[in-house]
């Protein structure tokens, strides 16, 4: 995969990542059950990035080689961190913004 579309499909997981694990974070406080957001973010991103990157990789018929699974594993990890750190920098940005 070429660097750009690499940097654009982790965009759009990252995004995904991000509002389902809020998502989800709301049923369950809503709920009442307790949970790791950690645990919730790691699960939430290795399903998402795994859904999304193999069925671009199918989509596209790009050849399921080392590098391609060594990326999506990058991916999953990457989109790990944004779903952790990400969302609070946003949302603390955006409280900022309009206060």
């Amino acid at each position: 995969m070429k660097p750009e579309t690499i940097l654009k499909v982790l965009a759009i997981i990252a995004a995904l990542t991000t509002l389902t694990v809020q998502g989800i974070k709301k049923i369950l406080d809503e709920k009442g059950i307790s949970y790791s957001p950690n645990l919730l973010a790691v699960l939430t991103s290795a399903f998402l990035t795994i859904a999304v990157c193999v069925g671009y990789v199918l989509y596209c018929g790009i050849p399921f080689t080392v590098q391609t699974i060594i990326t999506i594993l990058a991916m999953v990890y990457l989109s790990f961190l944004t779903a952790t750190e990400g969302y609070d920098k946003i949302k603390q940005l955006w409280e900022q913004l309009h206060a």
